[in-house]
């Protein structure tokens, strides 16, 4: 079974001393990353989603139904913003509202069959054009890239969480 950057452990490392590179690495690295999210997070040809609504309904599809207010938690906005997507997802078709169980005021926002294929061409558009990008990479090269972004990105969510609890 192949391991994806998803289901990484972080590794045990020695902590290196690259104090003199740093600077320079991680201004890098960051470029970088923004550049890939910058493109990630643009419409790609096809696409009918806003950038912004994309990540919201692969929270919801990773998470199933939730309350706008959970839904702008794990998003990281704020609830105003998710309630407007929200809106314009449910005009669309994408999402629909049911009563909260545990509340009858409030209402569960979850994915339509209709949202859940349009974020599945989403994403299908999305690892198209990283497939072009490291298609004519070794493989080695490919597998290497994977491991250490998984390691990477372990890393940095394990560091994000110990300083949200500290």
């Amino acid at each position: 079974m192949q391991t994806t950057l998803s289901d990484r452990q972080p590794a045990e490392q020695p902590t290196p001393d690259h104090s003199a590179e740093a600077p320079a690495v991680v201004d890098s690295v960051l470029l970088a990353l923004m550049a890939v999210g910058r493109l990630m997070r643009q419409r790609v040809e096809g696409d009918q989603l806003e950038p912004g609504t994309f990540w919201l309904l692969k929270s919801l599809a990773a998470d199933g139904p939730m309350r706008v207010t959970e839904l702008a938690g794990c998003s990281n906005l704020d609830t105003s913003t998710v309630s407007r997507h929200v809106t314009q997802l449910d005009r669309a078709g994408l999402v629909e509202r049911t009563p909260d169980p545990g509340d009858g005021r409030a209402h569960r926002i979850g994915l339509t069959p209709a949202g859940r294929q349009t974020l599945q061409d989403a994403f299908h558009r999305r690892r198209t054009l990283l497939s072009r990008g490291i298609g004519t990479w070794d493989t080695a090269d490919v597998a290497q890239l994977d491991h250490l972004l998984g390691r990477f990105v372990n890393d940095v969510e394990n560091l994000n969480s110990d300083l949200e609890q500290a």
